[in-house]
């Protein structure tokens, strides 16, 4: 049925306010929906949208809350209610370590920052004091004496067991050394978990697999960055001072070095900050500097969401890649509708490119509770007809479309008529059905725009071409197949070729699944065959069978390449094939 249908079908509905309920986080969700009517003219309960707006959506552009103040508010009402003293759980990052040490070792080999030197039989060695203290009780008692940085001092050590144990504290493994001069190497610098590994080194030659060896690595690793973080908690050998807004922070310059690569920058530019024992950092507050100092010792962020997304900026403003890395990673598991909106000020920002896909991703296939949140009429109109606009939306009936542009006009009373009307046209009233553009009439539209709107566009999307439908960014293909004649006399193969457009959820385990048709097969059809998607765009069918026998095997493959070919199969043509 027609738009122009539903003129002989005057309505008289009163306004029904949707029942809410919320989320974990506060935020009101729609109601749930009960199972689909077998046609839209079926549905005898319509419900017209409510058109008493709710607080928030009274708000004007230009003075609009940034979407992080309303996720802010809720995330401390939601500890009040659960009366939050629990210790925030924190987050570990599995590659900091690695990173860590690797860098470490990048600046022993190119005698970078060296603060010790140690002679071992006749041979001298630049070493990092704070990364021996690590596995040291020799080097962690210089630390505690405060002897002079490079006052070599001699080991009568083998040089293999010396270089294993080096070894050990760059890398988390043992160098090639018998296990004799190792054992007496550790025994003089005081090193057990070296003699430990020794030990287990000797007892299982041979028997441990790779994936083993580097989850003991792994784990060397991450037990020697503890011991270093230790070192910086209790103030053992501290040789820079960080000042920002008043605040102060004492480390070692070679372990900041080493975690942070902002701070690996200032230290190794040979500018002024490279030198001496203080360093004022007039371009980073206080919270980020703990965040960043903290984070280059452990690898550990402790904060909720929205202190995560705060340490996201700090990371990439401060080039902190590991930090950056694990939070986008902690962002992207826990999204919300509300989360989703707070991300977007990072939107365009180089380096979350990925977290904004996924949040975008979101916002797309939760449209109708996004559109319920506070913070919702503070997204640019721009970017919610992009969403509107777009194939991959993801609504159960596109009555949800309009019903997020009206509460976003609705919240915007100042928006111009020329702007409204873009944003309305995003809406596809050519595909809802006569139930939809029922309780789109009985909505309207809010009272600052011309009433008339409306109704002219939804004569125009009667227009032919003006009913585009949604279509998933990816979809589910079934090809051909075996199938029954129409008069139901035989088998055969099939052409045909459907796509599913949307998955309907209904009561229970009930679910619909909306079909599109594809171009058939060209002839003749099959069954039994492979089938493949490369790069999202082209599909190519192999093999089958036409009839069954053997002898009915088919050695052809099909391409169909929508955005190529028009929309029709083709065989394709191979490398190095000739004419």
């Amino acid at each position: 049925m027609s738009l122009l249908d539903t003129a002989h079908h005057p309505l008289d509905l009163q306004p029904v306010s949707l029942p809410l309920q919320k989320d974990g986080f506060g935020h009101p969700l729609p109601a749930e929906r009960n199972s689909w009517p077998s046609s839209p003219d079926e549905d005898p309960d319509l419900l017209s949208f409510p058109l008493q707006e709710h607080g928030p959506r009274s708000l004007v552009p230009g003075n609009l809350p940034s979407p992080a103040l309303f996720l802010e508010e809720e995330e401390e009402e939601e500890d009040e209610d659960d009366g939050d003293t629990a210790k925030l759980e924190g987050l570990c990052s599995e590659e900091h370590p690695s990173q860590f040490f690797a860098e470490a070792q990048r600046l022993r080999e190119h005698r970078l920052l060296l603060d010790e030197e140690v002679t071992v039989r006749g041979r001298v060695y630049g070493v990092h004091r704070v990364i021996l203290a690590a596995v040291s009780s020799l080097f962690r008692d210089r630390l505690l004496s405060g002897g002079a940085p490079r006052l070599g001092f001699s080991l009568d050590v083998a040089p293999g067991g010396w270089e294993a144990v080096l070894t050990f504290a760059y890398e988390g493994v043992l160098g090639p050394a018998s296990l004799e001069d190792v054992l007496a190497a550790a025994d003089a610098l005081g090193a057990p978990r070296v003699k430990a590994a020794a030990q287990r080194r000797c007892e299982g030659p041979g028997n441990a697999g790779e994936e083993e060896k580097k989850l003991s690595q792994a784990e060397e690793l991450r037990e020697n960055l503890r011991s270093i973080e230790l070192l910086y908690r209790e103030g053992v050998g501290c040789d820079l001072e960080l000042e920002a807004d008043g605040y102060r922070l004492r480390v070692h310059r070679a372990a900041l070095a080493c975690g942070s690569e902002f701070f690996g920058a200032m230290l190794l530019s040979g500018m002024r900050e490279s030198q001496g024992t203080e360093v004022s950092l007039h371009t980073i507050s206080s919270q980020d500097l703990r965040l960043l100092v903290s984070f280059a010792y452990s690898g550990i962020v402790r904060a909720r969401w929205l202190g995560l997304l705060r340490a996201a900026q700090a990371a990439l403003q401060y080039q902190s890649s590991s930090c950056l890395a694990l939070c986008q990673r902690a962002l992207a598991r826990d999204l919300s509708p509300a989360r989703c909106l707070a991300l977007f000020p990072m939107a365009e920002a180089p380096g979350l490119e990925r977290l904004w896909s996924k949040a975008r991703h979101y916002l797309l296939t939760h449209l109708p509770a996004v559109a319920l949140c506070p913070a919702f009429p503070s997204l640019p109109a721009a970017f919610l007809a992009e969403l509107l606009d777009s194939d991959e939306l993801h609504v159960q009936e596109e009555f949800e479309a309009f019903v997020a542009a009206r509460c976003w006009l609705a919240a915007n009373p100042e928006t111009q008529e020329s702007e409204a009307r873009a944003l309305l046209r995003c809406v596809r009233f050519g595909r809802m059905s006569t139930r939809e553009l029922r309780k789109v009439r009985a909505a309207g539209l809010p009272p600052t725009l011309p009433p008339d709107l409306l109704y002219q566009l939804m004569v125009e999307s009667e227009v032919p071409g003006q009913e585009r439908r949604r279509e998933p960014d990816r979809a589910l293909v079934v090809i051909g197949g075996d199938e029954l004649r129409p008069d139901m006399a035989r088998r055969q193969p099939s052409r045909k070729v459907w796509w599913a457009r949307a998955f309907h959820c209904g009561m229970g385990l009930v679910r619909t699944v909306e079909w599109g048709r594809l171009p058939a097969l060209p002839a003749p059809g099959r069954f039994r065959h492979g089938a493949a998607s490369l790069a999202g765009s082209e599909l190519y069918v192999c093999g089958g069978q036409d009839f069954y026998s053997h002898s009915n095997t088919l050695a052809s493959t099909l391409r169909y390449g929508p955005l190529r070919m028009g929309r029709v199969w083709q065989a394709p043509r191979w490398a190095g094939e000739r004419n």
